[in-house]
């Protein structure tokens, strides 16, 4: 099945696919811009047949009742484009992906590892390229790396002469983005579990590598190689994690720090850290850049709000998506990022507005 496109004055029919912290802030969001949801999809049974307004405490129903069967809900009512928050791996996120592609649905995720999978899963990427290409419709991943760590980046390498290295580290709340992330990060499994299985599942690749990969296809450059390392977070003193409501004692596991390499053929090594965790009250999260060459440059972005500037940037990029050529479309073939006032609409003439 096909989705009949809507004209340019339509409001932009979209589907929440994922009513968790992300998809609540999502939600709110993408209403202020004026876009139209039309549907929503939960795996919790405490929130499947309540309504979306309810369940993101917007003090008023939206008249969206959440559904657990999002083939069903993507069949009745037809939406331009569903934007999912659900886990944090292209594996997991492939047969949510398949239900909305199949269909005709663009769609635009947070999820990590679609941001550039080329790298990390060549052949599940190249899969869901070739269907959504069969079916007219766009597949794409944004969020707070778009702009901090891939073509913000690449704009700072610009003012440069002569670069030997790029080195960036950023430290964020992984409790802000939910229990499915904190999960993903081993919050509170002991320590030696923590490290092996993050090693194991090839924790390391996911979000470093996909990340500096998408750096070097912003900057022009040509990976050659890459290693990495990854290793769990110990809380130095007991800490609270108020989104979670739980408590993690002195030595517990409160979140993983990978560091990635990516050797390139044009001489320039790209380097990130990203460490995950959760935050005592006297710290807050950073992101930070450094080039070392002619000049050296240096960047430093302080108390990030890391789920707004998350969910902005993606509902900023809808237009940009509903405009992508059709396939899986990575950060390095979409248009620069832009600020969007006033109510999103669907793009004239294959230009996001």
């Amino acid at each position: 099945m096909s989705v009949v496109r809507t004209s340019a004055k339509a409001p932009i029919r979209a589907v929440i696919y994922g009513v968790g912290d992300m998809g609540i802030l999502l939600t709110r969001l993408l209403l202020d811009k004026g876009v139209d949801i039309v549907g929503a999809v939960a795996r919790s049974a405490n929130k499947v047949g309540r309504d979306l307004g309810e369940v993101a405490d917007l003090g008023r129903r939206l008249g969206v009742t959440i559904t657990d069967d999002p083939a069903a809900l993507v069949d009745d009512v037809r939406p331009d484009i569903a934007i999912m928050a659900v886990c944090s791996t292209l594996e997991a996120m492939a047969p949510h992906f398949r239900v909305c592609l199949s269909r005709g649905v663009d769609v635009l995720t947070l999820e990590e590892e679609t941001f550039y999978p080329w790298c990390t899963s060549p052949m599940l990427a190249a899969e869901l390229d070739a269907l959504a290409r069969s079916q007219n419709a766009t597949l794409t991943a944004s969020g707070a790396q778009d702009v901090y760590w891939s073509l913000g980046v690449s704009a700072l390498m610009a003012t440069a002469h002569r670069i030997d290295r790029v080195r960036g580290r950023s430290t964020w709340r992984a409790d802000e983005f939910g229990p499915e992330v904190a999960g993903h990060l081993y919050i509170g499994d002991d320590p030696d579990e923590a490290t092996h299985a993050a090693e194991a599942n090839g924790w390391g690749r996911l979000l470093g590598r996909t990340t500096l990969e998408a750096l070097a296809a912003c900057a022009g450059l040509t990976p050659t190689g890459w290693e990495s390392s990854v290793n769990p977070i110990l809380a130095a003193s007991d800490v609270y994690s108020h989104r979670l409501s739980r408590h993690f004692p002195r030595g517990g596991v409160i979140g993983m720090a990978e560091a990635v390499r990516v050797r390139t053929a044009e001489g320039v090594d790209l380097e990130f850290e990203t460490a995950g965790f959760v935050h005592a009250p006297d710290e807050t999260p950073a992101n930070e850049w450094w080039i070392d060459g002619e000049p050296d440059l240096h960047v430093l972005n302080d108390n990030l709000p890391e789920r707004m500037i998350t969910c902005a940037t993606a509902v900023n990029r809808v237009p940009d998506v509903l405009a992508a050529r059709p396939g899986l479309v990575t950060v390095d073939r979409l248009p620069l990022p832009r600020y969007r006032p006033g109510i999103l609409r669907r793009p004239r003439g294959g230009d996001g507005d």
